[in-house]
């Protein structure tokens, strides 16, 4: 396959949709095996829009999904001690191709109309349906070439913006799609990469899910950068748990990585994206990321909820820790 084309884009798009001008023609700012970004969002009206077009050619065959049950995990209603409930989508309300931004507007942002991170794909809604009680992201290739990518920011109560710490859990699953990738993300409300990062769960889609914290020095850096056991082919609750002394990662509410350091102190939104990953996808490469249900909670008024500790290991007292490695009480 030749060199990566990059689509002709136009930058006020993304920064219209409060995305960094990087992105907008084309530029990734990360470094690494798997490229991603978050980037802020509202509806705009005259917004890049392009046709969905035809399928370059015949798409994976879905995943097969129990409508009572889709996932084998019902979506938690309690949050836990010390902390409140403030946002929860299960997905329960169909909504067609091309209907999801419209249809859910009072509860999601949609990136539309610009570059995803790898600068090879771009953002569409009509990427985007509900059914049989789940978010379906549908990536694909179209006649012209370009692959589709797809964004979605949950809205606290219909509004955007994001907190200075909760505790934000997706249950997702997708389909192995080669060329493309996900990331579900912590990012900055005012588009600052040096207030922080968080990727979790991130990687290629079907491949193993990576937990990536970004240094806040150097936000092109990554202080911890860890592989985990689960496997993004198969159905996992991702929990990010952010603290202002800890922030903790749960795979099924089971521990695999904590730190005290590079905890942003700067409100931070949650965003879910899959796109292409470095260079072009192979044209027929088709397939979804699929969730089932997502939540965020905030620490209760006066409370001051702490974040995870794994079971039957100790971390350190300062510093991080990922599953696997020694337990420095250990003799």
């Amino acid at each position: 396959m030749g060199p990566a084309v990059t689509p002709s884009l136009d930058g006020d798009a993304a920064v219209d949709h409060g995305a960094p001008p990087a992105h907008g023609i084309g530029l990734a700012r990360h470094r690494g095996p798997v490229r991603r970004a978050g980037r802020r969002i509202a509806v705009v009206a005259g917004a890049l829009v392009i046709a969905a077009g035809a399928v370059a050619a015949t798409a994976a065959t879905p995943l097969v999904v129990d409508p009572i049950d889709p996932s084998g995990a019902t979506m938690p209603t309690s949050d836990g001690t010390g902390w409140d409930r403030v946002f929860s989508e299960d997905f329960a309300d169909g909504s067609s191709r091309g209907g999801f931004e419209a249809d859910y507007s009072d509860r999601f942002s949609v990136y539309h109309g610009f570059a995803d991170t790898a600068g090879t794909g771009r953002y569409q809604a009509s990427v985007l349906s509900a059914h049989d009680g789940l978010l379906d992201m549908r990536l694909r290739t179209t006649k012209g070439g370009t692959p589709l990518a797809g964004g979605i920011v949950p809205l606290v109560d219909g509004q955007w913006g994001g907190q200075t710490s909760g505790r934000y859990s997706v249950r997702m699953k997708s389909d192995e799609v080669d060329g493309y990738g996900v990331a579900m993300l912590l990012w900055s409300d005012e588009n600052v990469w040096e207030h922080g990062e968080i990727d979790f769960p991130e990687g290629a889609l079907g491949a193993p899910a990576y937990l990536n914290v970004h240094c806040l020095e150097d936000p092109a850096e990554k202080c911890v950068h860890y592989e985990t056991s689960a496997s993004l082919a198969d159905w996992h609750t991702y929990t990010i748990e952010w603290t202002p002394s800890r922030m903790s990662f749960l795979v099924d509410d089971e521990v695999v990585g904590t730190t005290t350091e590079n905890i942003p102190t700067s409100p931070m939104h949650l965003v879910v994206q899959a796109g292409s990953n470095e260079g072009l996808p192979p044209r027929s490469a088709a397939g979804s990321l699929l969730i089932d249900w997502m939540t965020i909670d905030v620490p209760a008024a006066g409370a001051e909820p702490q974040a995870s500790l794994p079971s039957g290991a100790v971390p350190p007292a300062r510093g991080s820790w990922t599953a696997g490695d020694e337990d420095p009480e250990a003799g």
